[in-house]
């Protein structure tokens, strides 16, 4: 299963757009806050992914959940923006808030850096601010292995030299 991860488009729905464009062929679209509203512009672009959005702490009035526990595949996704985690303080909050969801997946913005690791058995993710042409994609196999990409729009798509 390809999960396509989103965060911090604040307004760039065109990069949003780039992004599913490449990935077309994934299942899940999730946007981790500050600018999910950028997708409703773009929703007929979407096929057959699902959509998951989540509201970060630029969202005044947006109505969508600070946070989304998402069952695919077997595993279990904790969806945050990070900033009721503290993430731009360290990842304790968002690992102890996965862990207590026991998730499999802890997905996080906020701070518009990209990152990639596992503490335990937990993967953390953050895709970056694809306002700055960054996203993620991450598959979960149908051995229930979980690995992600760090991706940027700014390099070729697969199949182009």
């Amino acid at each position: 299963m390809k999960i396509l991860v989103l965060s911090d488009s604040h307004g760039d729905s065109v990069s949003c757009k780039l992004a599913i464009q490449r990935n077309a062929d994934a299942e899940y679209l999730i946007h981790l806050g500050d600018g999910e509203d950028d997708i409703d512009f773009i929703y007929p672009e979407l096929r057959d992914m699902k959509l998951v959005r989540v509201r970060g702490n630029c969202t005044w009035f947006g109505t969508a959940a600070l946070k989304y526990i998402l069952e695919a595949a077997g595993k279990h996704i904790y969806c945050c923006h990070g900033h009721m985690e503290r993430v731009k303080d360290g990842l304790d909050g968002l690992t102890a808030a996965a862990r207590a969801e026991k998730c499999d997946v802890a997905l996080y913005g906020h701070t518009h850096v990209q990152d990639h690791h596992r503490v335990g058995d937990l993967v953390i993710l953050n895709p970056g601010s694809v306002r700055g042409g960054k996203y993620a994609v991450m598959e979960i196999g149908g051995d229930g292995e979980i690995s992600a990409r760090l991706m940027d729009l700014n390099d070729a798509p697969p199949g182009n030299s």
